[in-house]
């Protein structure tokens, strides 16, 4: 059976950018929000851009319901009383995927960096999900390093030309996300292990924001050398 993708805050930029993405490959995507009207205003302004209906508006807890795989796509401020409400409604069935970076607010000639304390003892965001979540609820962490003005970006960039690292300590689970991964244009996801990678991928975010900061542009990303098509 299809998995259906679905993005609770989906309408801020990087729920925006995976959209696009998304819709794009022709793949319907379930836009969620706090509120409706603002999942119809985003979802209609995607839909124009990409010349079709197939961003779906809905509900953070609609989109929870509906969904298959839940992209978590709010600042990481917001993450755990985002999707604490909805976690009645989640199975070992379903997937939640952790798209958020931990980092410190920008400062004008400091080095991008992470938060130095997370709830609960976590040191990472997915580590921090992991701890919210009820242990049967698959986690994958993923997307981590895309910038969304890149993922926005589709008339200069019509394709992205990066590998994005994908981990969690559920493999199947993990491999759906790979496979959903791979639908968007010359995307390509690279096994990262389990949670803990959580801490890496998330500093490789804030070295990334630094040197796009530094070029002054937003294109940098990653490519793993060496990676064959059927490795992945």
């Amino acid at each position: 059976m299809a998995k259906i993708i679905g993005m609770i805050g989906g309408t801020g930029p990087q729920g925006q950018g995976l959209a696009l993405r998304w819709g794009l490959a022709g793949e319907s995507v379930i836009m969620g929000s706090r509120q409706q009207e603002k999942a119809d205003r985003i979802s209609t302004q995607v839909n124009d851009t990409l010349g079709k209906d197939i961003i779906i508006p809905r509900t953070n807890e609609a989109c929870v319901k509906e969904s298959d795989i839940i992209l978590c796509t709010t600042p990481f401020d917001y993450i755990v009383n985002t999707i604490s409400p909805f976690i009645k409604h989640l199975t070992a069935d379903h997937i939640v995927v952790d798209v958020t970076v931990p980092l410190k607010p920008f400062e004008k000639g400091k080095m991008v960096d992470l938060l130095p304390e997370l709830e609960q003892g976590a040191k990472s965001a997915s580590e921090l999900l992991r701890k919210v979540l009820p242990s049967e609820i698959p986690l994958v962490g993923a997307f981590k390093t895309l910038s969304n003005a890149t993922l926005r970006d589709i008339d200069r960039l019509p394709v992205l030309n990066q590998d994005v690292f994908i981990f969690g300590r559920e493999k199947q689970a993990k491999h759906i996300v790979k496979e959903k991964a791979a639908l968007i244009k010359n995307l390509r996801p690279v096994d990262a292990g389990g949670t803990l990678s959580a801490r890496h991928v998330e500093r490789f975010t804030a070295f990334l924001i630094g040197l796009n900061r530094r070029y002054k542009t937003h294109n940098f990303g990653f490519n793993v050398t060496g990676l064959t098509e059927r490795e992945w």
